[in-house]
């Protein structure tokens, strides 16, 4: 008797056994505290299954959090899915927390569905909110503008959203002068510009 509740005991670690009880819900504590639900990924696991969703929902709140980018743009959920980075492990519960967040303030469960001013507000109150939530929102906004804006995915093209060209290119002379030096310069004090 002895040796099967060790055999049992071996069979399930803690880690599996705190993973069950959140997912089975058996622990509203557990279920309601965000660290906890973070660290675990406790989330909805239909998310699981629509990785296309997932990223029309990541695609949106790019564009809700650097105005002018388009969600036709290959790069701008890029950052979400980058190894280096550590948001990209918790990809998938920010799509699923953005659904939830925006089925508690519209009504609707489609956050990239929603109009661009409800997704910001979505956004802002996220921000607003405090703790773990507000890191992790902030993290992602500052992360997904860093991306984006310093064109860190395609050095060429730069961002046009902020007249960076990218990476440097030599220019033609006229191009980085004044057209009429004359007129913004002041005049020489020598007739041959040497002063000595």
């Amino acid at each position: 008797m002895q040796n099967c509740l060790q055999s049992r005991r071996s069979t399930v670690g803690r880690r599996l056994a705190l993973r069950l009880l959140a997912q089975a819900g058996a622990g509203i504590a557990i279920a309601g505290c965000t660290p906890v639900r973070i660290a675990l990924n406790v989330y909805p696991k239909e998310f699981d299954f629509e990785a296309e969703r997932v990223d029309r929902i990541l695609r949106a709140f790019c564009c809700a959090v650097v105005p002018g980018t388009s969600t036709g743009d290959p790069d701008v959920s890029r950052v979400f899915y980058d190894e280096f980075y550590p948001l990209a492990k918790h990809r998938t519960f920010f799509a699923a927390d953005l659904c939830d967040r925006a089925a508690r303030e519209t009504g609707s469960g489609r956050f990239e569905s929603l109009a661009l001013e409800e997704r910001e507000r979505i956004v802002g109150h996220a921000l607003a909110e405090g703790g773990l939530i507000t890191r992790l929102y902030s993290g992602a906004v500052f992360l997904t503008q860093i991306a984006i804006l310093a064109g860190i995915y395609d050095s060429e093209t730069g961002c046009p959203l902020i007249d960076f060209d990218g990476r440097f290119r030599p220019r033609r002379l006229a191009d980085t002068t004044y057209p009429e030096p004359e007129q913004y310069l002041p005049l020489p004090t020598t007739a041959d510009g040497n002063p000595a």
